[in-house]
């Protein structure tokens, strides 16, 4: 059971590894066939059909891409005031509607020399997290997780194994790694996230899983905020 579980894990990382350069593979030639790649792993992200490993890898490709069309001066944005949001050349979309689309601001509080986010996971379960930047993916503690099972927000297909963490101190921590359907941030939705459970009464923590999928995000020390960019997925 535990050498399945392991296997399913590097197959999801590798999954992802390979969704990435892909994405990134001819992308500065042909900006009409890397918005078709989009539109494809947009489809599969969204889809409701979608397995969890399928879902995860899906949605990292489809913010990679979003990353290299904005780079190639494509934004995602309305192409008109009541119609749907499309990738298309920036020339034809003003600063302020792109900024509307793109970016939000998300206040946060201090907590002991930590930012702590409020965040609702799976459409129903608050909790805070901490924004840490050296946590590979994002974990919640796993009385959370228990908290979600018994809503039935989170299922065992979401699950997909187990992967071993190297901690700060070079120790090492075994966690079941599960996707996250969706996690909401201020007005914001990320939808399948890859996570991770942490022990009892551990604190949340909002990784790498979620923070690289980002266009970019800043902490505002004035405001008291996270403010971010996150391009194509609404």
């Amino acid at each position: 059971m535990r050498s399945t579980a392991l296997c399913a894990v590097v197959l999801l990382l590798a999954l992802i590894g390979r969704a990435s350069a892909q994405a990134t593979d001819g992308a500065t030639t042909d900006p009409g066939q890397l918005v078709a790649r989009w539109q494809a792993a947009n489809t599969t992200c969204r889809s409701q059909a979608s397995t969890a490993m399928a879902g995860v890898g899906a949605c990292e490709q489809r913010d990679t891409l979003s990353k290299l069309l904005a780079q190639m001066n494509y934004c995602y944005a309305p192409t008109d005031k009541n119609g749907p949001a499309t990738w298309v050349a920036c020339g034809g979309v003003t600063a302020s509607q792109e900024q509307a689309q793109a970016r939000t601001t998300a206040p946060f509080q201090r907590m002991g020399g930590v930012f702590v986010l409020p965040a609702v996971i799976n459409g129903g379960t608050k909790a805070y997290f901490i924004v840490d930047s050296g946590a590979a993916n994002v974990q919640i503690p796993e009385e959370v997780a228990a908290e979600m099972k018994r809503a039935g927000t989170l299922a065992e297909s979401d699950f997909l194994g187990q992967r071993r963490f190297t901690l700060a101190d070079g120790s090492g921590l075994q966690q079941r790694v599960f996707r996250l359907k969706s996690l909401q941030i201020g007005d914001r939705t990320m939808e399948n996230v890859l996570a991770a459970v942490g022990t009892q009464h551990s604190r949340a923590l909002l990784g790498q899983s979620f923070l690289r999928r980002l266009s970019w995000w800043k902490i505002d020390n004035v405001k008291n905020a996270m403010e971010f960019e996150f391009t194509g997925s609404f």
